[in-house]
């Protein structure tokens, strides 16, 4: 029975793998082809940068159908929707020659990008609780080797076809993959989870909406996502317009970027596991690396060397903050794991939607460097919230340990004694 259990457990670790690998790839590709997509639909550079904001925008209406969705359903359906949507989409992103449509597609492959998001935060916190910390920077790990494997193929592709068709094929190959896994397997749906936690803890806290705590965490992952999404946007662009090289000698810094993320992400997971550090601490030293190498990589962009260095360690120090900062608010808020999710994806979403479009528009103003030193300071500024809210967890915690012991002094001299005879 055990070995059945974990068997299932390992099969669908894997399923999600996949689908994350899917996700980078088609997700990730429009950032490095953004020339190549602003040329065949004719618009310039600044106007093609509207593609990112278009995507956000899909992910937030996403994110937020699939934390309703969610929390009425079983969250494999609506992982295996976001999955044929992105697969979809990503061809269509990169055939068309019309911008309106390149904004529409861009607009669905969010869509699909938001269903999946969510419905993966929901299955795992469901089937792998007792290692939440630790199955996160795993299974995020795989979002960093499908955007490693998307310059890859982008490269490949461009010098056999001069055509990008063929790297978005093979994201959408992957996503078709994993809907046919998916079948079979059975998922614990949310709606019982919520059952088993009321009876294990009668008194659920106020509505999520109310509690300071949740938009913290929503920040945060509000700031990070920012970050990663500007920085893996312009790094390629950055990089061939300050060293005047070609796309494709520029496309390993993003593809560097992607490496460090996933190596990153990997380590955390094995540094949770052993102890080594925990969850808390690999943040803080995670925030703090990424701001420092973000500021190296700016002050040298133009140096070819030294940028592709300085990628692979601002993605190695940014790959345990997308999980950790997830994996602590849903543990925290576990009674309302679709809700918490879209909340914070949603958040997400309007970073994603702001920033890459933003410097884009700087980049004339204030020039190239100066721009590819935001995602380094945005990234430090994670830890203002980071802190306020381990604070308000630590003074919710005590305050509900004092509230359950003086519950239970109230308690005790009103049970019946036994007489003895």
């Amino acid at each position: 029975m055990h070995s059945s259990l974990r068997q299932n457990r390992r099969l669908l670790f894997y399923t999600l793998f996949l689908a994350y690998i899917c996700a980078g790839i088609i997700s990730i590709l429009p950032g490095p082809t953004l020339p190549l997509l602003a040329m065949h639909t004719g618009v310039p550079l600044a106007i093609a940068g509207w593609a990112f904001t278009s995507s956000a925008t899909g992910f937030m209406l996403g994110a937020f159908i699939a934390g309703i969705v969610g929390s009425r359903s079983n969250a494999k359906y609506a992982l295996m929707a976001g999955l044929g949507i992105m697969a979809c989409a990503g061809i269509v992103i990169s055939w068309t020659h019309s911008f309106p449509l390149l904004l529409a597609a861009q607009f669905i492959m969010g869509l699909g990008f938001g269903f999946l998001d969510v419905s993966i935060n929901v299955i795992v916190s469901l089937s792998f609780e007792d290692t939440l910390g630790e199955t996160l920077n795993n299974l995020h790990s795989s979002y960093g080797i499908g955007a490693l494997l998307a310059p890859l193929f982008l490269s490949l592709v461009l010098r056999l076809t001069h055509d990008a068709i063929g790297a978005y094929v093979a994201g959408s190959l992957v996503g078709f993959i994993v809907i046919f896994l998916l079948i079979r397997q059975r998922i614990p749906s949310v709606a019982k989870q919520n059952k088993t936690v009321q009876r294990q803890n009668p008194p659920i806290p106020r509505s999520v909406f109310r509690q300071a705590l949740l938009w913290l965490m929503a920040l945060q992952l509000c700031l990070y996502v920012g970050a990663e999404v500007g920085f893996s946007n312009w790094i390629v662009t950055a990089v061939s317009q300050s060293a005047v090289i070609s796309l494709i000698l520029a496309a390993p810094a993003a593809t560097a970027f992607w490496l460090g993320l996933t190596i990153g992400r990997l380590l955390g997971a094995q540094l949770l596991k052993r102890g080594i550090l925990s969850e808390t601490q690999l943040l803080y030293i995670s925030v703090l690396g990424g701001c420092i190498s973000g500021l190296v990589l700016a002050a040298f962009v133009g140096q070819i060397g030294v940028s592709f260095a300085a990628s692979a360690l601002i993605g190695f120090f940014f790959g345990p903050i997308y999980p950790g900062i997830t994996a602590m608010a849903l543990r925290w808020f576990v009674y309302a794991l679709s809700t918490v999710s879209a909340v914070m994806l949603i958040s997400a979403g309007l970073a994603g939607m702001i920033l890459p479009v933003l410097m884009g528009f700087l980049i004339l103003p204030i020039g190239i460097n100066w721009v590819m030193t935001i995602p380094a300071l945005v990234c430090l500024s994670i830890a203002i919230p980071l802190t306020i809210a381990l604070r308000q967890q630590r003074r919710t915690l005590h305050l509900r340990s004092v509230q359950h012991t003086m519950e239970q002094e109230t308690i005790l001299p009103i049970i019946p004694q036994r007489k003895e005879r």
